[in-house]
């Protein structure tokens, strides 16, 4: 037993054949070391961490953008639709006002043909059908058309003349005034028909004067007295 004691104190005593010498490290530089290294370790895992974070996001973002490109696409396809669809709708809306305006110029033909043709009385009639005032693109100026038929019998032609009033105010006071008709006497229209004769024209209403309506009346060949008389309102 000495002997091995002996023999461990040659090899590793102060004795020893073979001695290294090493300064001690302070215990303030190993907690600072393995400081260093925590540190690092978790700055490796962190960076890894966030490496895979990264990815994930970069993903995320492609599968968004994609997912933006379908939307915007399918947004501009159904705008698209619906731009087909109000020009569609507005065409339509613009082929029923143009077929119930046909409508109502048939019913207003079948009417004037009807008036024309029926023969219920053994006698002819002569009647105004229609009397329309509109007003004109110019300032103060009226479009008129008045159409006068002869119903029942048509053996004689209806002769005489149609005269045009305004009706209205100036100055405060009511006032009447014949619409001019070119060279016919008293502003009248020349009147000479068998089935029906239309009357068109326009007419200017004064700066000063409030026009209230018109009235059409016909003098027929042979009478004294107004023979027909129909009103209209401006519109």
């Amino acid at each position: 037993m000495r002997n091995l004691t002996r023999a461990l104190r040659l090899r590793f005593g102060v004795s020893a054949q073979n001695v290294a010498v090493r300064a001690e490290i302070p215990w303030y530089w190993r907690v600072f070391w393995v400081i260093v290294l925590v540190v690092f370790g978790f700055g490796l895992g962190y960076w890894l961490y966030a490496s895979d974070s990264t990815a994930q996001l970069r993903d995320d973002v492609q599968r968004l953008e994609q997912e933006n490109r379908q939307l915007r696409t399918q947004s501009i396809h159904v705008e698209s639709q619906q731009q087909v669809t109000q020009v569609a709708q507005k065409d339509l809306a613009k082929d029923i006002a143009v077929l119930q305006e046909e409508n109502v110029q048939l019913k207003e033909d079948i009417g004037f043909y009807k008036s024309i043709l029926e023969d219920s009385s053994s006698v002819a009639v002569v009647k105004f059908h229609s009397i329309k005032v509109t007003k004109s693109s110019k300032a103060g100026e009226y479009l008129f058309r008045i159409l006068l038929i002869q119903s029942g019998k048509h053996d004689k032609s209806v002769q005489g003349r149609l005269q045009l009033e305004m009706n209205g105010t100036e100055d405060g006071k009511p006032v009447t005034k014949i619409i001019a008709a070119g060279t016919e006497p008293k502003g009248s229209f020349k009147i000479n028909f068998k089935y029906y004769q239309p009357v068109e024209g326009s007419f200017t209403v004064p700066d000063k004067m409030t026009v209230t309506g018109v009235q059409a009346k016909f003098f027929q060949t042979g009478f004294s007295d107004v023979k027909l008389t129909q009103s209209a309102t401006l519109p």
